[in-house]
C-alpha cells in the first residue's frame, strides 16, 4: 500500500513539474517575445522621427525651388530669355537653373527615404501584431514557431537600425537632371 501511495505522490510530482516546466517556459517566451516589441517600438520611433526630418527637408527644399523659379520667371522677363541658350548665357538663371536641379535632386532622394522609411514601418507594425496574435495563443506554439519570429524581427531590425545612425540622404546617389530640363519645367509651368 505504501509503494502505491508513494507512486502515486511520484505520478503527481511527476505531472506538476512538466505544468510547471511549461507555465516557465511559456514565462520565458512571453518575456522574449516582450522584449522584442519594445526593441520594435523604440526602433519605430527612431524611423518616424526620420520621416518627420525628412518631410521637413523636402518642404523646405520645394519651398525653395518654388522661390527660384519666381527669381527666373522674374528675370526672363525683364532680360527677355526664352530660350535655353540664352538663359545658359545670363548668370543669374544659369545659376537659379543649377539650384533648381541640385533641389531637385535631393528632393527625388528624400521620396526614396521616405518610402524606405514608411515600408519598414509597415513591416514593424506588422511584426508587432504578428507578436501579440502569437502571445495570445503562446502555450500551444513550438519553439521553432517562435525561433522563426524572432530570427525574423532580428532580420528587420538588423536592416533598419544601421540606417538610423546615417544621414536621411546619400549625396552620393545624386542623380541630377540636365538644366535643359529644367528649363522646360519652368517654361511650360508658365503657359
Amino acid at each position: 500500500m505504501k509503494s502505491f501511495v508513494f507512486s502515486k505522490i511520484s505520478l503527481v510530482i511527476v505531472i506538476l513539474s512538466f505544468a510547471c516546466s511549461s507555465m516557465a517556459d511559456a514565462g520565458l517566451k512571453t518575456a522574449t517575445l516582450e522584449g522584442k516589441i519594445n526593441d520594435i517600438s523604440m526602433l519605430r520611433a527612431k524611423i518616424i522621427d526620420k520621416i518627420d526630418q525628412a518631410v521637413e527637408m523636402r518642404h523646405y527644399l520645394k519651398q525653395r525651388v518654388a522661390e527660384l523659379q519666381m527669381e527666373i520667371r522674374s528675370e526672363q522677363i525683364s532680360a527677355e530669355v526664352y530660350s535655353h541658350q540664352a538663359a545658359l548665357k545670363n548668370l543669374r538663371i544659369r545659376y537659379n537653373l543649377s539650384l533648381i536641379q541640385t533641389h531637385q535632386a535631393y528632393i527625388n532622394l528624400i521620396n526614396e527615404r521616405i518610402n524606405y522609411f514608411q515600408t519598414g514601418n509597415a513591416r514593424l507594425k506588422f511584426l508587432i501584431d504578428q507578436i501579440h496574435d502569437d502571445l495570445a495563443i503562446i502555450d500551444i506554439l513550438e519553439d521553432l514557431q517562435i525561433k522563426n519570429l524572432i530570427d525574423r524581427i532580428d532580420l528587420v531590425l538588423n536592416e533598419f537600425n544601421p540606417e538610423m545612425q546615417k544621414p536621411t540622404i546619400n549625396t552620393a546617389h545624386i542623380r541630377l537632371h540636365p538644366t535643359e530640363y529644367v528649363w522646360e519645367n519652368i517654361c511650360l509651368k508658365d503657359n
